[in-house]
């Protein structure tokens, strides 16, 4: 019985290890069908690194509602700063499937013709961009609404607060926009 199988083992051992090799092919490792991985994974990531979520963290009043102990609100503002960024989220809500759909578009499409690839992609860019403006215009927009909930020490914290999360979030939509972010047009405040 053992030699049975010191012998089967002795058969299988060297077909085993060949099909592990890709066959007996004189040695060559490479038969001219390697796969690009990387290229692969690149083809379908978006042109643009600029997510949804990080839009979202770009929003005044989700940031003082976070900062409450700091910025000293009452329950009643906090009440009310919670029902504006729940109409806020309402209005934006729109904007960001707008931002899902032309996150999809961005994505590049093997086999297709390059300039009008090119031409897809900068029309889609474009139209992302614009959509991020309004989002953030929409932000500015209820930052002023909110601020007027705030005592003046409050309003001095806010304001603080609000130029570092306006520097930020330019910051970040320079780095994943690329090429110029907004354009070089007005960039709006967080």
């Amino acid at each position: 019985m053992k030699v049975a199988r010191m012998v089967a083992l002795m058969l299988l051992f060297p077909a085993v290890t060949f099909g592990q090799r890709g066959g007996g092919g004189g040695g060559r490792s490479d038969r001219g069908t390697k796969s690009n991985f990387d290229e692969m994974r690149n083809e379908n990531r978006p042109t643009v690194q600029l997510t949804r979520g990080d839009v979202e963290d770009m929003n005044p009043l989700h940031l003082l509602l976070d900062k409450r102990k700091q910025l000293k609100l009452t329950d009643d503002q906090q009440k009310k700063l919670k029902e504006q960024e729940i109409a806020l989220k309402e209005k934006n809500q729109p904007l960001f499937k707008q931002l899902d759909s032309l996150r999809q578009a961005l994505t590049l499409r093997p086999g297709v013709d390059a300039d009008m690839e090119k031409a897809r992609l900068s029309i889609a860019r474009e139209s992302f961009v614009s959509v991020v403006k309004t989002v953030r215009d929409n932000y500015a927009e209820s930052a002023t609404g909110a601020v007027s909930l705030l005592d003046d020490s409050q309003k001095t914290i806010a304001s603080e607060l609000f130029a570092k999360l306006t520097k930020d979030s330019d910051e970040e939509v320079q780095k994943k926009l690329g090429q110029g972010g907004f354009g070089g047009r007005d960039r709006p405040p967080a």
